[in-house]
């Protein structure tokens, strides 16, 4: 009987050690994952900017990004311009229009005389996150860069910011060969803007031209008159199947209770047009 109680007593012993040995077996958890686990302040996030780890710095920014408030954008301006890889100037331009604080403005301006064409056009990318009128004068400057991508950026970030103020520079800019002002002349314009658009046709491509012209027909605040006008010119100028698709995608996406005259007529230019591309048919 004391012999069993010995065995039992061992037993118990060997196990007690195998489940300790096993515990201390298995990996601690390094001693910043209870740091990680919790949002970073904005005190160690700024710290972390001064790492030389750069996926430390991307950690800070992306927590000054997180926390968003004013205090989080004067370490990302020094941050800019203390001198980094293009690789985390480009994350930081960007993260400045995340925040789309107007805080970030001044720098962001600085940045569209940046000597690489990528940090200008991410800089006119921000800007037009920012909700700031200061914001519009320095986008419009981004028309006349010397690098297309940057221009074009520029004209598309002027519809998205809803800037009826520039229009008279996009049309200029759409004649002066930037072709993505076509979309924002259609989100922006008037009556007159469409017409001035419509006297392009047969003589800039209908790739260029045709969004543009969705932007104007898609509009609630155009009236049937002038959307019709937009249809018959088109068609009258342009009966090519490319018009026809463009009419048929668009009259598609009408809601089914539309009875204007303008998808009246769109339906009719469907059924008229031949299927046969048009000789010298503008693509």
């Amino acid at each position: 009987m004391h012999n069993l109680s010995r065995l039992s007593a061992a037993s118990f012993c060997l196990a007690s050690l195998a489940a300790l040995s096993t515990a201390s077996a298995q990996p601690r958890p390094p001693a910043t994952a209870t740091a990680a686990a919790r949002p970073l302040t904005l005190r160690e996030a700024t710290q972390r900017l001064q790492s030389a780890d750069p996926d430390e710095i991307t950690e800070g920014v992306d927590a000054l990004t997180r926390i968003g408030t004013a205090e989080a954008v004067p370490p990302l301006v020094t941050l800019v311009r203390s001198g980094l890889p293009d690789d985390l100037l480009d994350l930081v331009v960007t993260k400045l229009g995340i925040l789309g604080r107007p805080e970030a403005i001044e720098e962001l301006g600085s940045l569209m005389r940046h000597r690489r064409a990528a940090v200008r056009q991410r800089a006119v990318t921000s800007l037009s996150q920012i909700r700031d009128e200061r914001s519009r004068p320095l986008i419009e400057s981004g028309l006349r860069d010397s690098d297309h991508s940057v221009r074009a950026e520029a004209a598309r970030a002027l519809g998205r910011i809803n800037a009826r103020a520039s229009l008279s520079l996009l049309q200029r800019a759409f004649e002066r060969n930037i072709p993505e002002a076509a979309e924002s002349i259609g989100a922006l314009g008037d009556a007159a803007a469409a017409d001035r658009l419509l006297e392009s046709v047969g003589h800039s491509p209908l790739s260029v031209l045709l969004p543009g012209f969705r932007r104007f027909l898609d509009r609630r605040d155009l009236t049937d008159p002038v959307k019709l006008r937009i249809v018959e010119q088109l068609v009258s100028r342009s009966p090519t199947t490319q018009v026809k698709a463009f009419l048929q995608e668009w009259v598609r996406e009408l809601p089914p209770a539309d009875r204007s005259r303008a998808r009246a007529r769109a339906e009719l230019a469907i059924r008229q047009i031949n299927d046969a591309p048009a000789p010298g048919a503008s693509r």
